[in-house]
């Protein structure tokens, strides 16, 4: 039953709707909340900087899940989450080097499939509100229409094309501005 309305849910968010983004957002925050803090005690960088690049994670797997897969979305998700945490904690380490410390632990199937607690959904839920409310006193217009395409699952190319930008590489730029003031969020 949950996949369902999972997959309802995903699908709105990518069509647009803040609501199920606002949703998605709150039921995955306590999870990217539990592996930043595990992995800022074990590689030293701070755990909201962390959490950032897990909700970039997160972003990425809803634009980016395949509704014709074997995974999950919550299972792909929580994946996701995790190498984008992982790979920060990659880029702040010495090029080609992760030290033995920085690896986090492969998660059990329990932990990939457990409900999170009510007061943590609330929580999750304020937060999304908060992260949405962000977005829209921080990011331009032009900002919030390539997110909103990036994340519905255009490709650079698409989003350029639609938005009548010159190149791919505009996109790009813009997606970066985009992540350096969601770095800033807290």
């Amino acid at each position: 039953m949950y996949d369902k309305q999972e997959t309802v849910c995903l699908r709105a968010a990518r069509a647009g709707d803040d609501a199920a983004m606002a949703f998605l957002i709150s039921d995955h925050l306590p999870f990217i909340r539990q592996k930043a803090a595990s992995a800022a005690s074990v590689c030293g960088i701070d755990a909201e900087d962390l959490a950032q690049e897990g909700l970039i994670g997160l972003l990425n797997a809803v634009r980016s899940f395949d509704f014709y897969g074997t995974a999950a979305f919550r299972t792909f998700a929580r994946t996701c989450i995790v190498n984008s945490i992982r790979s920060a904690m990659r880029r702040t380490s010495r090029p080609g080097a992760v030290p033995a410390r920085a690896v986090l632990p492969i998660d059990s199937a329990d932990e990939l499939s457990g409900a999170a607690d009510p007061q943590d959904i609330v929580v999750g839920r304020e937060e999304a509100a908060r992260l949405l409310s962000y977005v829209d006193k921080h990011l331009s217009p032009r900002e919030q229409q390539v997110l909103r395409l990036y994340l519905s699952g255009d490709s650079y190319a698409v989003v350029a094309e639609k938005l009548g930008l010159s190149d791919s590489k505009a996109v790009d730029n813009a997606l970066q501005r985009i992540r350096k003031k969601l770095k800033s969020f807290s």
